[in-house]
């Protein structure tokens, strides 16, 4: 799958606080497909302010908003990978510790 038709797929997906697509809001900024994975690039960081309550406010947030993201691709999309364009944080898959 082209990351043209993954991002026609993530409009699907909506930020619960501002009802936008993800897409359109500029919190998926980079999708490389490589022969076995795909990763997703997303500025979670990036958008929220750097606060202990901000990031606290964010986080159910941004779990929904990953939550939806891998309910959109699943089925669509061998293995992929949802990280984070600043810290390079890893959501998803989970790691299992």
């Amino acid at each position: 799958m082209r990351a043209e038709e993954i991002l026609e797929l993530l409009r699907e997906v909506k930020n619960p606080f501002t009802e936008m697509d993800i897409v359109s809001e500029g919190l998926v900024t980079k999708v490389v497909v490589e022969e076995e994975t795909t990763i997703i690039y997303v500025a979670f960081a990036r958008s929220t302010p750097q606060t202990p309550f901000s990031m606290a406010v964010n986080w159910p947030l941004q779990a929904r908003i990953i939550r939806d993201m891998v309910k959109v691709l699943e089925d669509k999309l061998g293995y992929f990978e949802i990280v984070d364009d600043m810290t390079l944080q890893r959501y998803y898959p989970i790691e299992e510790v």
